[in-house]
C-alpha cells in the first residue's frame, strides 16, 4: 500500500472519495493519501444518507485527512467497512502512544465526550473507499456537535501523526495479505 504525504492544503468537499482520486495526485493502486485542511461536504457528495436526509452539515476549519483507496474485484462495501474500523483503531492507538485517551463509538473517536474524527466508507465498481477526517481544531465545527481538535490536546505535527497512521494500517493490511498467503483453506 502507497503512501503519499500532501504539503499543500486541500480542502475536503467529498470529491476525494471519487474513485481514483489518488491517480491524480500522482499514486496508482492501493493507496493512502494524507493532507490537511478545511472541510465542507457538499450535499452532491455526501455518501450518508441519513446525514443528507437530514440536511446535517460536515464541516470544520482545519482537519487531517486521509483518503484510502483498495482495489479489488468486485469491490465490496462491507469489506470497506471493515477496513474502516481498521483505520480508525490504527488512529486510536498511535493517539495513545502520543498520550492521548480516546474513545471509540463505531467509525468516531472522542475525547470525553468531544466528537475528535468523522469518517464515511463506501465503494464502486473496483474499488473501496474510506476518508478519515481528525479535527485540528474545533473551530467552523457544526454548532450542534461539540469537538475537540489534536490542537488543543498538544498535537501540532499533523505530517508525522498522519504518516504513523498511515504507516501502521499499511503494515496491518500487508500483515493479513501474508496471512492469507500462508493458510490452507477448507476444503
Amino acid at each position: 500500500m502507497k503512501i503519499k504525504i500532501l504539503s499543500e492544503p486541500i480542502k475536503y468537499d467529498g470529491s476525494q472519495i471519487n474513485p481514483l482520486w489518488g491517480f491524480h495526485q500522482g499514486v496508482e493502486g492501493d493507496s493512502i493519501i494524507v493532507f490537511q485542511g478545511p472541510m465542507d461536504i457538499s450535499l452532491d457528495h455526501m455518501k450518508d444518507l441519513e446525514d443528507l436526509k437530514s440536511g446535517k452539515k460536515i464541516r470544520g476549519e482545519s482537519l487531517l485527512h486521509f483518503i484510502l483507496e483498495r482495489f479489488d474485484s468486485p469491490a465490496s462495501i462491507r469489506l470497506a467497512y471493515y477496513m474502516q474500523r481498521l483505520l480508525v483503531a490504527c488512529t486510536q492507538e498511535v493517539l495513545e502512544s502520543k498520550g492521548v485517551k480516546t474513545t471509540r463509538y463505531g467509525d468516531d473517536l472522542f475525547v470525553g465526550k468531544k466528537k475528535l474524527s468523522v469518517s464515511i466508507a463506501t465503494s464502486g465498481v473496483t474499488s473501496e473507499k474510506i476518508h478519515l477526517g481528525i479535527n485540528l481544531t474545533s473551530k467552523g465545527t457544526p454548532e450542534d456537535v461539540e469537538t475537540i481538535g489534536l490542537l488543543d490536546l498538544g498535537i501540532e505535527d499533523w505530517q508525522e501523526l498522519g504518516r504513523s497512521i498511515a504507516e501502521m494500517f499499511a503494515r496491518e493490511v500487508e500483515d493479513i495479505e501474508r496471512d492469507i498467503a500462508k493458510t490452507r483453506c477448507l476444503v
